[in-house]
């Protein structure tokens, strides 16, 4: 367990808000497959980009949501869904750079949910889940919005990838790790399973 708060760098902060932007692109992008209107692409897209970490701040009653206190996040949901709507019709969300880009913004949520899962003192299990929790619940609410299965509950390595990250969190607290080291090995790992994953086509079991 990891006994005093990390302090976060700036280009952690500056790796949050890039996961924020790429994952409004991908709310935004799937509004575009669905046939949505302007205003669908903007609610998908802030609700992947911010549902994680909302639904994070309700649990550990963080209150108001950091979405709301910092409303750079807000806006950049909202601008990135206009400027998707508008001028990336032809992006498609399978595209390898966006893949790459997403599992950045993976491994950046993961990290910031374990820390402030962290720092509301919450044990080792509450951070795994507020880590994962963090890092796909905003896709997972999208999917619920039209009618899908969450990406989360299919065979991709996806939440399976933060979870190794958030364990990564774990195990760097237990060996007292430099924070240096446990902040990118978090990050890193997280963002080198979900793309070996990807790139080798390894997947879970299914039912």
């Amino acid at each position: 367990m990891i006994n005093a708060p990390l302090q976060l760098p700036l280009s952690i902060h500056l790796l949050d808000l890039f996961g924020t932007a790429v994952f409004a692109l991908t709310g935004a992008l799937r509004a575009l497959t669905k046939k949505l209107d302007l205003m669908g692409a903007i609610v998908l897209a802030i609700v992947t980009a911010l549902g994680g970490g909302m639904m994070r701040d309700a649990l550990i009653g963080r209150h108001p949501p950091t979405a709301f206190v910092d409303e750079i996040y807000l806006m950049i949901a909202i601008v990135t869904a206009i400027i998707a709507f508008i001028w990336c019709r032809h992006i498609r969300e399978q595209e390898w750079w966006l893949i790459v880009f997403d599992a950045i913004g993976l491994g950046g949520f993961t990290l910031v949910g374990a820390q402030v899962a962290m720092q509301a003192g919450l044990g080792n299990l509450g951070i795994v889940f507020i880590a994962m929790l963090t890092a796909t619940g905003g896709g997972a609410l999208r999917a619920m919005l039209v009618a899908e299965i969450p990406f989360i509950l299919k065979k991709e390595i996806y939440a399976s990838a933060s979870l190794l990250g958030a364990l990564c969190f774990l195990l760097s607290g237990f060996l007292h790790a430099p924070a240096s080291l446990t902040i990118w090995g978090v990050v890193g790992v997280t963002i080198a399973a979900r793309l070996l994953a990807w790139r080798c086509n390894i997947q879970l079991p299914q039912a």
